[in-house]
């Protein structure tokens, strides 16, 4: 592959980029974005807005550091996933718009908890000062790069994408979740603190929000529950959540640690029992017995057992009806 160096097509900053021009894939190494890989068409084909995917990146970076996993997120399919892994090039993890928009904030406090959260992953030690150079920290904030000029995205001039970053940190500043780490020209690293009140607003987002976006869907796996598998998907997306079925997520562990993780992290989990699987009954319990939030589906005149048959749940005539049943019991129960 052949390997030069670029300006990031995310955030700008200078990145080596290698070149593989048998699947038309560039693979970068952006200081700010981490390891990421686009395909020549990504932007016709996955519509991603640009100040979404950079924040999408920075906030779900995987570890560069670890040789063994080499996790990086890319827009080829999950088919050439599978090939690029079995060729040894890491672990491809597959995005796009929806996934990126899934997890984006709904909200200005949605952000300011998303940025706690990052601030804490980096300063993992209490009272530590951490520092972030603009670029990173333009990232980090959820501050706009560019502006929807005739359905292009065009670059805002840089002043103005400064002032918001100035604006972001005062905020942050006078609700007094961080303080200010020593007052430096903007153009060099700026430092911050997390404060106590920040450390108890942490906790609280751990406690009640787990990681906020991802949703673990209990079911059957195979070909014939595809259409199942992608009606569930729908539902959760439609109510603004991400779904994730464990088996397609990548990961080196054996499954049951992983798939526990997984549920742990979710803010609620979805189950559907039309085939009586031993595994989803497993999930659905254990999601239970941590707290979590269940939702249960099954197709109507499926007998379930006796010990949630008494719960309330979704019974769907059709795949087509799942959506908009999933979506609105979200929004009725969780939201």
């Amino acid at each position: 592959m052949e390997e030069k160096t670029i300006s990031c097509p995310v955030c700008r900053s200078t990145t080596p980029c290698h070149a593989d021009y048998d699947r038309l894939l560039s693979f970068y190494r952006c200081p700010v974005c981490g390891m990421y890989q686009l395909g020549a068409y990504w932007q016709e084909r996955s519509h991603f807005d640009l100040n979404h995917l950079a924040a999408f990146l920075v906030h779900n970076a995987y570890d560069a550091s670890n040789n063994f996993e080499q996790r990086y997120y890319t827009t080829a399919s999950k088919e050439v996933c599978e090939e690029l892994q079995k060729e040894g090039r890491g672990n491809p993890v597959h995005m796009d718009s929806e996934t990126v928009e899934a997890w984006y904030p709904k909200s200005f406090a949605e952000k300011i908890d998303q940025i706690l959260l990052y601030l804490h992953k980096q300063a993992p030690h209490i009272g530590q000062t951490v520092q972030f150079a603009p670029q990173k920290l333009y990232s980090v904030l959820f501050i706009d790069r560019y502006d929807l000029e005739n359905g292009q995205q065009v670059n805002r001039e840089d002043e103005a994408i400064e002032n918001e970053a100035r604006y972001i940190i005062s905020c942050l500043i006078q609700q007094g979740l961080i303080a200010d780490g020593g007052k430096l020209p903007f153009a060099a690293a700026q430092k911050f603190r997390i404060t106590p009140r920040g450390y108890a607003r942490i906790d609280e987002i751990q406690r009640y929000t787990a990681n906020g976006k991802n949703v673990l869907v209990a079911m059957q796996f195979g070909d014939e529950t595809t259409p199942l598998r992608e009606a569930i998907r729908l539902g959760i997306h439609n109510a603004g959540y991400l779904a994730v079925f464990i088996d397609e997520v990548q990961h080196n562990d054996f499954i049951t640690p992983e798939l526990l993780k997984y549920i742990r992290d979710s803010k609620f989990v979805v189950v559907d029992l039309t085939h009586k699987n031993n595994g989803a009954y497993f999930e659905e319990g254990y999601a239970m017995g941590v707290g979590k939030p269940v939702i249960q589906l099954c197709q109507e005149e499926t007998k379930l057992h006796f010990d949630i048959a008494q719960k309330n749940t979704i019974m769907w005539k059709i795949i087509d009806d799942i959506p908009s049943l999933l979506c609105n019991r979200i929004q009725a129960t969780i939201d």
